[in-house]
């Protein structure tokens, strides 16, 4: 039986009857007003988190604790779509779409696998929700392929960084159903939300290397800050 998300149900229905707040200036008609969005990308910055390892390089496009990262909080917990939307088309502009006009290179977009768990919980697989996003405003110059796939439900919030590590070894596992030999040389950017220990894109990292792909990257869409929390802000400003 379908366990139903009853702060999702009750979220949406009070977006229903009131429109909803931009999450940057708090503008009523959008999550994301146009100026908001056009300000976020435009100053998004990409920042290096690991160059060495199992990854050939992991970046993190802002912190939890600022506005894509509440967006990110709230639409993953309220599981509200047309949250989901803005943040994949906010990291386009901001990120993919000056990768496309930078590299000739084939992009495939991997999203990382949500649990089963939480895509019962919240009716929807919130990740590869925004990869479709990302790869339909490419207009097809990136691909959304599903190279990975979930092996076990755990449940990483509160855990230690040993705890995580563990799980991400037996979270994940290769899409057998894909040929990788069509990706061998494509560029291959493994996309999550939220950089807490890495350990989950590095532990897919690593796969996808052990099954032959060549070069491959890592994106966090927010990633955690030292004795920050995250915060859940209703259209609200500092």
């Amino acid at each position: 039986m379908t366990k139903i998300n009853i702060k999702s149900v009750v979220k949406n229905i009070i977006n229903g009857l009131f429109p909803p707040r931009c999450r940057g200036c708090g503008v009523s008609g959008e999550y994301l007003c146009g100026c908001c969005k056009k300000y976020i990308s435009e100053n998004m910055k990409a920042s290096i988190i690991q160059e060495k390892g199992e990854l050939f390089r992991a970046r993190f496009l802002g912190f939890r604790d600022e506005i894509l990262g509440e967006m990110v909080e709230e639409a993953k917990y309220y599981s509200v779509r047309g949250l989901f939307l803005e943040i994949a088309e906010v990291v386009y502009l901001g990120y993919f779409s000056k990768m496309t006009k930078e590299s000739r290179e084939e992009v495939v977009l991997v999203p990382m696998p949500t649990s089963r768990k939480h895509i019962r919980e919240r009716g929807l697989d919130h990740m590869d929700m925004i990869a479709r996003e990302i790869e339909r405003l490419s207009g097809g110059e990136i691909r959304r392929v599903r190279l990975l796939s979930r092996a076990k439900d755990t449940v990483q919030v509160g855990a230690s960084e040993k705890v995580r590590r563990k799980q991400a070894k037996e979270a994940v596992q290769i899409n057998s159903a894909i040929d990788f030999g069509k990706y061998k040389d494509a560029r291959v950017v493994i996309l999550d939300d939220v950089w807490t220990t890495g350990a989950s894109l590095t532990e897919a990292g690593r796969i996808l290397k052990e099954a032959g792909i060549l070069k491959v990257e890592a994106l966090a869409i927010t990633k955690n800050r030292p004795r920050k929390k995250p915060v859940i802000r209703q259209g609200e400003v500092d």
